[in-house]
């Protein structure tokens, strides 16, 4: 059913808005979706798609391409995003997996290439029928995306794909997150809302191509038509500034900056108290070890020595997994009479943490308790390789401890508890050491330096990383948790030791609340689905499988929607590939959590190559696209 937006322009809502511009009996479409529209075009009187331009590469936009392709239409895609819809084999197989600190959203990128028959370049116009679109880049939803803006009848649409939605808002607040923990996306969008703001003010090039108009209308990706667009755009620019204000940990446009020393000689502890050591502030992430008087020794995290074994800066693409060396350890013989490293308990699952925990159990029979969730990612990495961060060797877990549980450890006894701050599953450990309540708190507690009157001070606050799972509930859960352990001393993944006080904890606390106040106004409702990146999440992630094998998917699902709803699914395995069934479903409440069981049998010839598994998802009958993927190779 197409929705009358103006004479020669209308809508059809499918896993994104399908925009149909008409001339006789040919129409333009601004994104595809499923490409269900085609089937409707006699509605418009028309017979045949012409052209489809793009605003973004995302499936949700152009999973339907193919069947449009083969119907004769020609597909016009954002000049900078080429690579993602003619060469997306070559994207699949090169794209850094394990280790991988690069969030941008491109993972939501097509299984198969289509053919591009035009680019569309910033800056210049794409002409049909007499209709010319002028190019606008759009950076923020992706790195890559244009505004396609036209006049007909003298209105201005401006086709901005996800850049904003009615009321002001942001689409998905997941998809800012460009580096590892920053929101350089939120940076970009409010550019690119200035620059369509300037566009529809007639203060730019735009009006010599597109010509004149008297009134504005803002047609998004998803969600209504935006007829007041000024007044939108001032809104969402307002709130964007508003986040950047809230500041500490958000990194919005910028990174912390972490000296790095030039040379350094053997790494060295820093002795904290009598039975604690520190790895020191030049180590890439911070690793502690709590020493007995048996010569046993403790390490909570154990990652690499500093940060440019991690590669994920300039030369991120030189080794696709981090190499880990040897450190400290050499040490604790010399000096502090260790004769056995006896135990690693992990606060989280990320590389720069737990990259030293395998050569200490290959070499030095290390044991490692850990957390049950992360110790579910230690233990099978390849299968939870979609979050950022993951190892890729697997570490044996000695003992899984559940949220609240305790432990003894020689003469020390430890407490961990489910705290999911930075990631989704992660862990806080607390113990009383030579007099003092310490908490190991991992990636989540840290000082950050704010402007507060005419100068600078330090105010703790909490990390945020969308692609490691986040959600509202789980920094609530974090500030129950550093209440009811109430620390006087906090040792952190990073950044320095905290001797901490109930005022410290009341800053952390509040800074969660106001920095869910801040993401609340940027999205629309139900809030948690627009934060959500893993409201579906297909496992294995990366899987190599015989040919001719029965394979077994599971699709995890989570209703954020507040209401009761109907989920279903089907596997749209690559080419070659047969599914057991069609569509898959289950009832969940609101804010419960489910499973779904996919299967598929694997061809009968091998295939090196990483090939995309996508899972297509219905909710109450209604198509959300291929949202969930998932690598596989196929061996002989």
């Amino acid at each position: 059913m197409w929705e009358v937006i103006s004479d020669k322009v209308h809508l059809f809502r499918d896993t994104c808005n399908v925009y149909a511009i008409t001339d006789g009996d040919a129409a333009l479409l601004v994104d595809a979706g499923s490409g269900s529209a085609q089937a409707a075009l006699p509605e418009l009187g028309c017979r045949r798609v012409e052209w489809v331009l793009h605003t973004h590469h995302h499936r949700d936009q152009c999973w339907g391409d193919r069947a449009l392709v083969r119907e004769g239409a020609r597909i016009a895609v954002p000049e900078f995003e080429t690579h993602l819809f003619d060469k997306v084999e070559l994207f699949w197989q090169s794209r850094r997996i394990f280790d991988n600190y690069d969030n941008r959203s491109n993972f939501f990128t097509l299984d198969r290439s289509i053919p591009v028959a035009a680019a569309l370049r910033d800056y210049e116009d794409f002409s049909w029928r007499g209709y010319r679109f002028f190019v606008l880049p759009a950076k923020g939803h992706t790195q890559g995306s244009s505004a396609l803006i036209t006049v007909i009848d003298k209105t201005l649409f401006a086709f901005t794909g996800d850049l904003l939605v009615k009321g002001g808002r942001l689409y998905q607040l997941h998809a800012m997150e460009y580096r590892y923990g920053d929101m350089a996306g939120a940076l970009f969008t409010l550019e690119s809302l200035q620059a369509l703001r300037e566009v529809i003010s007639g203060d730019t090039i735009a009006g010599r191509i597109i010509g004149n108009w008297e009134r504005a209308v803002i047609l998004p990706s998803h969600g209504d038509v935006i007829d007041d667009p000024v007044a939108d755009i001032e809104r969402l620019a307002r709130r964007i500034v508003d986040l950047a204000y809230l500041g500490r940990g958000l990194r919005v446009g910028g990174r912390d900056s972490v000296p790095e020393p030039l040379y350094m000689p053997e790494p060295r502890y820093v002795p904290v108290s009598e039975h604690l050591l520190w790895s020191g502030p030049w180590t890439c992430a911070f690793f502690y070890v709590v020493l007995s008087q048996t010569g046993a020794a403790l390490f909570i995290d154990y990652g690499a020595s500093c940060l440019p074994h991690m590669h994920v800066s300039a030369d991120h693409s030189g080794l696709e997994v981090v190499r880990f060396v040897e450190h400290h350890l050499k040490q604790l013989r010399r000096d502090y009479n260790v004769t056995t490293f006896e135990l690693a308990v992990p606060t989280h699952a990320h590389d720069d943490h737990t990259c030293g925990i395998p050569h200490l159990q290959k070499y030095y029979g290390t044991q490692c308790f850990a957390l049950k969730g992360v110790a579910e990612i230690l233990a099978r990495p390849a299968v939870w390789a979609s979050a950022p961060c993951t190892y890729y060797k697997p570490i044996r877990i000695g003992r899984t401890l559940a949220d609240g549980e305790e432990f003894q450890w020689h003469e020390h006894r430890f407490r961990v508890y489910s705290a999911p701050g930075q990631a989704e599953c992660h862990s806080m450990l607390t113990t009383e050491l030579d007099g003092r309540r310490i908490a190991f708190t991992g990636d989540n507690c840290f000082l950050h330096e704010v402007l507060e009157g005419s100068g600078t001070v330090s105010r703790a606050y909490q990390t945020t990383v969308f692609r490691n799972g986040f959600r509202f509930a789980m920094h609530r859960r974090c500030a129950e948790v550093m209440r009811e352990a109430a620390p006087q001393l906090i040792c952190p993944g990073h950044k320095g030791l905290l001797p901490c006080d109930e005022a410290l904890i009341t800053e952390y606390v509040d800074f969660i609340k106001r920095k869910e106040m801040a993401f609340r106004g940027l999205v629309g409702e139900p809030h948690d689905q627009y934060v959500d990146l893993f409201w579906a999440r297909l496992l294995p992630y990366l899987l190599e499988v015989p040919r001719n094998e029965d394979v077994e998917y599971t699709l995890r699902l989570r209703n954020n929607l507040g209401h009761d709803a109907f989920y279903e699914a089907r596997l749209l395995p690559p080419e070659g590939w047969t599914v057991a069934s069609e569509f898959a479903g289950l009832e969940l409440a609101a804010d419960e959590a489910g499973s779904l069981a996919l299967f598929a049998r694997s061809p009968t010839t091998p295939d090196p190559a990483r090939r995309l598994v996508v899972a297509e998802i219905r909710i109450d009958g209604v198509s959300q696209g291929a949202v969930a993927e998932a690598l596989v190779v196929v061996s002989d």
